[in-house]
């Protein structure tokens, strides 16, 4: 249902001002998104808001886009409303970063969303509970994946519809 088809959009490069314009889009959405998450009591840390944005650029727009989204979402929100917390957005800002930069290298390998948003995910978290075990020595590995189950179905669940839906309104007509 949700396989690969032939109206993804082209891979965008930084020479393009597309690039820019959806990259900044996707980062504002990813800054917004978890702002609205906390007016509704939905903590970050379990429904991971801004993740889903992350994915879909690098997913919808290659590596470039993914990695842009991933690195400069969290350092935004931070400097805006101070989320994530000061001792965790070294962790989300290198979490997010490899979910961009992974999903992104593997749709432009032509791999499916299936298997492209999976390893992203399995990587995502494997840097950051690497991290969390080199650097942070109060929360454990497992807490920190546990925590986030609801954020992790959401991914699943969602992702595949965002990027079938966006794919409608970003394909090019040469892209065939």
């Amino acid at each position: 249902m949700f396989a690969q088809t032939k109206s993804l959009p082209q891979v965008l490069t930084f020479r393009e001002v597309k690039y820019y314009i959806f990259s900044i889009t996707f980062i504002g959405l990813a800054v917004l998104t978890p702002v609205l998450a906390h007016q509704f009591q939905m903590a970050g840390q379990i429904f991971l808001p801004m993740h889903i944005f992350v994915l879909a650029a690098g997913f919808l727009f290659g590596w470039r886009a993914g990695l842009m989204v991933g690195f400069f979402s969290p350092l935004l929100s931070y400097s805006l409303t101070q989320m994530p917390l000061t001792v965790l957005l070294p962790q989300v800002t290198l979490e997010l970063a490899v979910y961009g930069i992974v999903i992104g290298l593997l749709r432009e390998k032509n791999l499916n969303i299936w298997i492209s948003l999976l390893s992203a995910m399995v990587l995502g978290r494997l840097a950051r509970v690497l991290f969390i075990l080199f650097f942070v020595s109060k929360m454990s590995a497992w807490q920190f994946i546990s925590i986030s189950l609801p954020g992790i179905i959401l991914q699943i669940a969602l992702l595949p519809l965002i990027v079938s839906f966006a794919q409608r309104f970003v394909s090019n007509k040469d892209n065939v």
